[in-house]
């Protein structure tokens, strides 16, 4: 009797034992929201707790470690090899190619300086000279430096919120108007150097020979391209002779064909890009360029030329380029 007791204890022991196993097993189902069958709890394979650090991917996201061997996740980019090769910014800096589209880095905006500064009547500030400061508005003379540096002054008129600049580096923009002082925000880009000329003495191919670019003039007969890339005779329109500082610099190309030229770094080669554009072995005029450098200029001023037709193009030291006069 006192067995069978025993034994009745023991199944009921077990019994609960097993009511509280189901509803464990109940409570979880719930809590995970999943469907769960007993053959997904007896096959389930052991749980393995990876440690928490993390990996940092190439384009900056990070990948934890995960799946039974504990292995750092693929990054995002990891497949993805880019060019090697590297593009020259408007500052000195050099970037890379990154994925995932393989396109160049942003150039550092270190080329950029911004500062605010007062002016007052007959006072003068890179391109702007006040002559007269109203409560509302200032009158001045704006001086441009591109397309052509003629040292004359426009009339020029600002309310707050407008700019006056000299065509390419500098630009100030009026904030605020006080008693007889004018508050302004001045912006420097060297991204955009002036002039973007040509160097004195690069020979122009012309009817009559090839002529240094400053003795040229208009009217004069120059080499120029039509629509279909012909060579034909031109006449020019238009010269420019720009003062430039003391600071300013060329870009140096070299081709594989022995031909050379030095220009500023913003001038238009004719298909989109600018001499500051060209790295070794890119394509000028049918040939490589070997050497791509920048480099100091010590003349006073530079030189461009706008032939008459279609293209505004003309061949200086032999290679074919574009006008900045259009």
């Amino acid at each position: 009797m006192t067995s069978q007791k025993g034994a009745i204890s023991l199944l009921l022991i077990g019994l609960i034992a097993g009511a509280a196993v189901i509803l464990g097993l109940a409570t979880f189902i719930a809590a995970t929201q999943k469907e769960v069958t007993l053959t997904d709890i007896f096959n389930a394979p052991n749980q393995t707790a990876c440690t928490q650090e993390a990996m940092q991917c190439s384009d900056g996201s990070y990948v934890g470690r995960s799946g039974p061997n504990c292995e750092f996740a693929k990054c995002p980019t990891q497949n993805i090899i880019c060019a090697q090769d590297v593009r020259q910014c408007t500052n000195g800096l050099y970037v890379n190619r990154i994925a995932p589209n393989c396109d160049f880095a942003i150039c550092p905006q270190e080329n950029l300086n911004e500062k605010q500064i007062t002016l007052q009547e007959g006072q003068r500030q890179g391109p702007l000279l006040i002559q007269k400061i109203y409560p509302t508005y200032i009158t001045g003379l704006n001086f441009a430096e591109y397309p052509v540096a003629t040292g004359q002054g426009r009339p020029i008129t600002l309310y707050v919120g407008q700019t006056a600049s000299n065509g390419c580096t500098i630009t100030l923009t009026l904030v605020s108007i006080q008693n007889n002082t004018a508050t302004f925000t001045e912006k420097t880009d060297f991204s955009k150097p002036c002039p973007i000329c040509l160097a004195e003495n690069t020979l122009i191919d012309t009817p009559n020979g090839v002529i240094p670019v400053q003795n040229l003039q208009a009217g004069m007969a120059v080499w120029t391209v039509d629509a279909l890339g012909q060579r034909v005779a031109g006449t020019i329109i238009k010269t420019s002779k720009t003062p430039v500082p003391a600071t300013h610099q060329m870009v140096h190309i070299i081709l594989g064909d022995k031909r050379e030229i030095f220009a500023s770094p913003g001038h238009p080669i004719g298909d989109g890009r600018i001499f500051n554009d060209l790295l070794v072995d890119d394509i000028l005029d049918g040939s490589p360029v070997i050497v791509a450098e920048k480099t100091s200029y010590d003349k006073g001023y530079t030189y461009d030329i706008l032939p008459s037709g279609n293209t505004g193009l003309y061949f200086a030291n032999g290679i074919l380029i574009d006008s900045t006069l259009h």
